[in-house]
């Protein structure tokens, strides 16, 4: 598998971290995030293949970001996932274009296997990318 350019947005420092570590395990180039603010200076300025958003962070919500990246790079498969479980805005993410809404705790292995549906092209449960 070639490297693939992930995009997270994580507010838990630890979490991120050991996402990362995950990620990039297994084959991904990861790029980081932990508020709206820097989310919207990453996408700015760089290209990516998938993007993972927290719903909740410090300085709004993940939703906010998916009109951005897709504007930046249309099409981009966005999977938006929280800790605060689906009805803290599942709905709200997929109509506002992400490929799938996933509950927290979630391993990287469980999302490194939705990615590749995904990229693959193939039908997640939540909608169509």
């Amino acid at each position: 598998m070639a490297d693939r350019r992930l995009f997270i947005t994580e507010d838990d420092t630890g979490l991120l971290q050991m996402l990362c570590w995950d990620f990039e395990e297994l084959g991904y180039q990861v790029s980081t995030a932990c508020c709206c603010h820097e989310a919207l200076k990453a996408i700015s300025t760089s290209h990516f293949d998938l993007a993972l958003l927290d719903y909740n962070l410090p300085d709004g919500v993940g939703t906010e970001l998916i009109q951005a990246l897709h504007h930046r790079q249309p099409g981009l498969p966005v999977i938006v996932y929280s800790g605060a479980g689906p009805e803290a805005g599942a709905a709200e993410a997929v109509r506002k274009g992400a490929c799938q809404f996933v509950t927290k705790p979630i391993g990287a292995r469980a999302l490194h296997a939705i990615f590749n549906s995904v990229l693959g092209g193939g039908l997640v449960l939540s909608g169509l990318c």
